[in-house]
Order: C-alpha cells, then sequence, then structure tokens
C-alpha cells in the first residue's frame, strides 16, 4: 500500500513538474518573442514616420507648377444633413502657381444670376438643377472665366476631421445664440479665441442671425477654411493619423486627378507658408422681388474682380448680370 501511494505520488509530482515547465517555457517564449517584435514594431513606426517626414521634404521641394497648371477651381459646400441638393457655400479659387499666390472669390448663395436653360435665380439652385456641370457653366458664364475644376466638399463630414485635429482655433468675434430645431441647428458661442469642437465650429460656420446675414457668414466661412487648411496641412497632423487623410477624401468629390492633387495641395501650402492667400466677396446689394429675398451683384465689382482676382479665358459674356434699371 505504501509503495502504490508513494508511486502515485511520484507521478503527481512529475505531472505538476512538466505543467509548471510547460507554462514556463511559454512565458520565456512570449519574453522572447516580445523582445524581437518590439523592436521590429518600433523599426516600422519610425521607418513610417521617416517616410512621411521625406515625404513632406519631397513634396516642399516640388514645383507645384509642373503637377498644376495656372488655373481657377470651383469649391462647393454641401451641407448633405439638411436633404438639400443646394450649395451652402461657393467660392473659385485661383491658382498662380508660378507666384505662389491662391486668390479665392465668395459668391453668396443668393447671388441673381442666370441660369443657363433655367433663366433668372439664385445661383445656388443651379446645383439643384443640374449637379456640378450646371454649376460650373453658370458661374463661369456668370463671372466670364474659364472654370475647369471643382471640389464638392460635405460640410457634415468636416466635424469629424476637426475632431480628429484635436479641435479649431478661432477667434469668436461676438456673442453667437441661435436655435432653429427643424434644422437640427444649436448655436451657442461666446467672443474670444477659443478652440472649437467639430460641432461647434460649423455652428461658427452657419450662423446667420445677426445684422450681416450671408455676407458675415462668408467672412467666417473664410476664416474657418483659412484655418483648417492651415492646420490639416501641419506635418504633424498628416502624419500623426492616417485615417485624417481618408476622412478628408471620403467627404470630398472632385474631377482633379491624383497628380492635380498634389499640385492642388502643394499651391495652397506655398501660398499660406508665404502668406499669399487674399479673399474676397462678391459685392452688391440686398434685392427683393415678389417677397424674395436676393443679393444682387454689382457688374462694375464683378468686372474689377475677374480682372484682379480670376484668370479671364473666355471672351467677355453679356447678358448674365442683372442691371439697374437705370443704368440698363
Amino acid at each position: 500500500m505504501t509503495s502504490n501511494y508513494s508511486e502515485k505520488s511520484n507521478i503527481r509530482r512529475k505531472k505538476k513538474t512538466g505543467l509548471l515547465n510547460k507554462i514556463m517555457k511559454k512565458k520565456v517564449l512570449l519574453i522572447i518573442l516580445f523582445l524581437i517584435i518590439l523592436p521590429a514594431m518600433a523599426g516600422l513606426l519610425f521607418s513610417f514616420a521617416a517616410k512621411i517626414a521625406l515625404l513632406d521634404v519631397f513634396l516642399s521641394l516640388t514645383p507645384s507648377e509642373k503637377l498644376l497648371s495656372e488655373t481657377n477651381v470651383l469649391i462647393l459646400g454641401i451641407d448633405a444633413t439638411r436633404g438639400t441638393h443646394r450649395s451652402d457655400t461657393i467660392m473659385v479659387a485661383h491658382l498662380n502657381t508660378i507666384d505662389k499666390e491662391v486668390k479665392v472669390v465668395s459668391i453668396p448663395r443668393d447671388t441673381l444670376v442666370y441660369i443657363p436653360g433655367i433663366g433668372l435665380d439664385k445661383i445656388n439652385h443651379s446645383y439643384a438643377h443640374g449637379g456640378i456641370k450646371l454649376t460650373k457653366k453658370t458661374v463661369s458664364k456668370f463671372l466670364n472665366i474659364s472654370v475647369p475644376y471643382y471640389v464638392i466638399v460635405n460640410i457634415s463630414g468636416l466635424e469629424k476631421i476637426i475632431d480628429k485635429l484635436g479641435g479649431i482655433r478661432i477667434n469668436v468675434e461676438k456673442r453667437m445664440y441661435y436655435v432653429d430645431h427643424a434644422g437640427g441647428l444649436y448655436v451657442d458661442l461666446y467672443p474670444g479665441p477659443q478652440i472649437l469642437s467639430g460641432k461647434k465650429a460649423l455652428g461658427y460656420v452657419r450662423f446667420r442671425a445677426d445684422g450681416e446675414g450671408d455676407m458675415g457668414r462668408i467672412k467666417r466661412q473664410q476664416k474657418f477654411l483659412s484655418e483648417l487648411a492651415r492646420q490639416f496641412m501641419k506635418a504633424k497632423n498628416m502624419a500623426r493619423s492616417p485615417r485624417i487623410a481618408f476622412e478628408l477624401l471620403s467627404n470630398i468629390d472632385t474631377n482633379l486627378n491624383v497628380r492635380e492633387i498634389i499640385g492642388l495641395y502643394l499651391s495652397m501650402r506655398q501660398a499660406l507658408d508665404f502668406r499669399r492667400v487674399a479673399m474676397v466677396s462678391l459685392p452688391g446689394k440686398d434685392l427683393i422681388v415678389d417677397g424674395i429675398y436676393y443679393w444682387k451683384p454689382d457688374p462694375e465689382a464683378v468686372k474689377d474682380i475677374r480682372i484682379n482676382f480670376l484668370k479671364s479665358e473666355i471672351p467677355e459674356f453679356r447678358g448674365n448680370i442683372i442691371k439697374d434699371k437705370k443704368t440698363s
């Protein structure tokens, strides 16, 4: 009996010892794997960061004029959350890739223009009637310029991007409070420089409940877009999270190819670095027709803007600017 008990004890001891040995081996293997993989992972991360840095240097040294010639780009901001097909933001950017300059003209969305095939109407209605094709044609004829490229931005999609950037620094000009339950808009901002979240930043851009109306909104749009571009183009933000770039691309539609997109990026970056970005809003005055509000552009001001801000490549088009009765 004693020998049987002793044999069983020895067997249990051996099994226990074998199990402990297996556990120790697994721990040692895990430690070895960890020590091998960690430097490899660190190497990969370092390699990725180095490639981003090298790409940044390469792009900085690449002449933008070889990637994208001097041109005009139509920029539309579409707010998909409202279920509308009208463009809330309409801008034309002139890129001078040789002088490293970018000039931006903002067109109020209520501007009264001639829409080909439709007639006199608000310029933002052109997108609802014929999408980007008709909008490009309308803007081109209205300003008497060639507009070969377009960029459509989903404004509501910028909220996530701003949050991933850590917010956006904006100097809020005044107290802003507005609630629109039907439109899903809630704005509650106090004056002063501050970092706004994506939701608050879009509220700042959309705010119109003051005496400035759409012109004040355009000024805020310009300031917001300048700051967003400046923050996005910082190398640390580009390298920190490639998802930011993918998020941005998923909210943009454009007819620019990859080469031209790089050229656009370089032009914007160089213009920002050299502080050669100029912005202007289309001058005009209020006009009420049958109870409907319009912004009636000043023909002479439009002509001056075309000459000083935009590149005219097509013969001057007559009949697209609504003149005063006394001057017609």
